[in-house]
């Protein structure tokens, strides 16, 4: 045996073998070298870039002082904090978390807290078990930041992340020396190309649960913008101020005209003298739902139909086309009031398919309630006794109605965003004094004016307009859209009255752009400026809606409209689950198929010379059972010959480093040869001899 262990080439790869599964253990004591910790470092500075405006300045500055420190270890020597550090600064980070957030989870302390541990764990990086951790936690990180933003500008960012962590986790895992970056890159190319047709038959056909996935509830609403419970001179005007978009829809088939596009939010039924309110919770969830009420389209009257994507406003209206009638919210209800709400706030984004006609009246589930003729006792005096005065005059109640529209229309009424300040009787102030408003005072105005001459009113907060997407077909209705009518009580029926239109009717007809033109170079870049500048805006938001149809919102319903187009009719769950199952079975035989017609046309060398050695010990000592890996057959060996046990076990874990850590190059696989073809296998020692005694 002495023969075999002088050969050099064996004595140099004898200390790589130590027991049955060293090689591997090997590896994972592996220490972490510099090149290694810089990969990590270039992963962990895409995966938390995103949220470095989010969480607290300390929390990236821990960060940044773990990375300096580990990096400062592998270069220098530093000497890494020891385990009762590790465990004390572990508990001070969880403990400065829930200090600074009040809390412990949720989007912002939930980040701050994986950044903290990312941090910590860097600091103990010393196998690769503990890299492998390092890049998950760092994966975990950047998804998170998807869920922070989630339009298509984050997509090249969450891209880079995925293709780093993949280069991280394969050069982390590598005892022997790092890879060259081309190499590098060439190999985490092939495998996320593999993995994509696989990725990609998961994310259509694996289950959906029903809501979206990739959201979280927006923190107590704060910073939104929208329609809220109550209307005061001044609300909706602050609303035409923001260029946010408050939902898209997008309509199969004909859609209305401009002027048609009345969206239904809230009903405001109270009135205190100056401000507008709707019913409490307690009553309005008591009035009678509208299903069995709303009209039935008449012969030749549109249907329109259409899908409506909300953007979270932690508010519960849907905001359908007036009139709705039908909806596929499962927990949408048409209450008395024609307010379609949703029973819980949206705290992230929803779609929803309804229909509607565009009618502007509809009959009541009942007989209008007192407070629609409330006029809040002696509030408002002169709107009064004017509204009784033009009362006398007319006709009835239609032609009093038509005599109030004429008046906002002939007499000296201004459509403005900077309306003067009201005084302690605002209606009376805005009709008698300023008479220049926006349109939550014409509206206020009108409903008060109706209730003076006897006829039940409210004010109707919403949406009117939009604008059309001709990219993509669709259409953008912004917080600019914001608007409030009137609605009044005649035979029966509430009637929709609009004053804004006497005043202003190109805001109706429209937009605000063309009531107010200056406003659209100052306050609405989105909507001026250069026509160049205009389209690629509205195609940026086009791919944005795409993403956000296709991508964020794939769920139980747009996947069981996939199938039923491929040919199942009404999948079910276990529609659904078969299906997965046999398209990522299809995938992976394609690939296995693939790989075995484009194997390498030349044999595998290093795979001939292990297969030869494996003869050689099969006649002399024991085959090799086909489960066994070289690890394991090398073991083995060993402990039937023990003479031989450090000389297998090292061509083993030769045999290993070529064959799945490096690419071998020829002068590599000669020398496997020569070592493979310099063994012997001796006759086994004689029982009473020295080696049969170590045995």
């Amino acid at each position: 045996m002495g023969r075999e262990l002088a050969s050099p080439d064996l004595r140099e790869s004898t200390h790589e073998w130590e027991a049955p599964g060293a090689a591997s253990r090997e590896a994972h004591r592996s220490p972490s070298s510099f090149g290694q910790l810089a990969w990590l470092t270039l992963l962990i500075a895409v995966a938390v870039g995103p949220h470095a405006g989010s969480v607290q300045p300390w929390v990236i500055a821990a960060l940044c002082g773990s990375v300096i420190w580990r990096l400062g270890a592998a270069r220098w020597g530093w000497d890494l904090p020891g385990k009762f550090l590790r465990a004390a600064l572990t508990l001070a980070g969880s403990f400065a978390v829930v200090f600074a957030y009040r809390r412990i989870s949720g989007l912002d302390a939930g980040s701050a807290l994986l950044i903290l541990m990312l941090a910590l764990k860097l600091l103990e990086t010393h196998s690769t078990r503990d890299r492998s951790i390092v890049i998950l936690i760092a994966w975990f990180v950047l998804f998170a930041g998807f869920l922070r933003e989630q339009s298509v500008a984050s997509i090249p960012q969450l891209a880079a992340g995925v293709v780093l962590g993949t280069l991280a986790l394969l050069q982390s895992a590598r005892p022997a020396g790092l890879l060259s970056p081309a190499q590098a890159i060439r190999m985490t190319g092939r495998l996320l190309l593999q993995a994509l047709p696989l990725a990609l038959a998961l994310f259509v056909l694996f289950p959906r649960l029903p809501g979206p996935f990739w959201a979280l509830p927006a923190p107590g609403g704060g910073g939104l913008t929208g329609l809220s419970d109550q209307m005061s001179p001044g609300d909706i005007t602050e609303l035409a101020r923001s260029d946010e978009v408050a939902f898209r829809v997008r309509f199969s088939g004909p859609s209305p005209q401009p002027a048609e596009l009345y969206w239904r939010g809230p009903v405001l039924e109270r009135f205190d003298g100056r401000r507008w309110r709707t019913q409490p919770d307690s009553l309005r969830e008591g009035l009678p739902a509208l299903r069995d009420y709303a009209p039935a389209p008449v012969a030749g009257q549109p249907v329109y139909s259409y899908e409506i994507t909300l953007e979270p406003n932690q508010q519960r209206w849907l905001l359908p086309l007036e009139t709705p009638l039908r909806w596929d919210v499962p927990e949408g209800r048409l209450a008395g009031t024609l307010e379609l709400l949703s029973k819980r706030p949206l705290d992230r984004r929803m779609a929803w398919n309804g229909q509607s006609v565009a009618t502007g009246s509809f009959r009541d589930a009942g007989p209008p309630q007192p407070v629609n003729r409330d006029l809040a006792g002696d509030a408002n005096p002169r709107a009064v006794a004017l509204a009784r005065e033009l009362r006398r005059d007319a006709g009835s109640d239609e032609d009093y109605l038509r005599r109030v529209l004429r008046m906002f229309r002939e007499q000296q009424f201004f459509y403005t965003l900077q309306p003067p300040a009201l005084g302690p009787q605002p209606v009376d102030d805005f009709l008698f004094r300023t008479r220049a408003g926006f349109c939550e005072h014409y509206a206020s105005a009108f409903a008060v004016l109706a209730r003076a001459a006897g006829l039940p009113a409210r004010v109707v907060a919403g949406y009117q307009g939009g604008a059309r997407n001709p990219v993509a077909d669709y259409w953008i209705i912004r917080q600019s859209d914001a608007h409030a009518w009137t609605e009044v009580w005649l035979d029966g029926r509430w009637i929709r009255y609009d004053p804004t239109g006497a005043v202003a009717p190109e805001r109706i007809e429209s937009g605000l752009d063309a009531a107010l033109p200056g406003l659209a170079g100052d306050t609405l870049p989105l909507l001026g400026g250069s026509k160049w500048f205009e389209r690629m805006a509205l195609s940026w938001d086009a791919l944005n809606a795409t993403w956000d149809r296709w991508v964020l919102a794939f769920g139980p319903d747009q996947q069981s409209a996939l199938l039923e187009s491929l040919g199942i009719q009404s999948p079910s769950l276990r529609d659904v689950a078969l299906a997965c199952a046999v398209t990522v079975s299809a995938v992976l035989i394609v690939f296995t198929l693939f790989g075995l017609r484009s194997g390498p046309a030349r044999p595998d060398r290093v795979e001939e010379i292990w297969q030869r050695l494996c003869r050689r010990l099969a006649r002399s000592v024991r085959p090799r059972a086909p489960h066994e890996g070289p690890a394991e057959y090398a073991a083995a060996v060993a402990d039937l010959r023990p003479d031989l046990g450090a000389t297998v076990r090292a061509l083993a874990a030769h045999y290993l480093r070529l064959r799945y850590e490096q690419i071998p190059t020829v002068a590599d696989v000669q020398r496997f040869s020569q070592m493979v073809g310099s063994f012997r296998v001796p006759p086994a020692p004689a029982p009473g001899s020295a080696a049969g005694a170590r045995r």
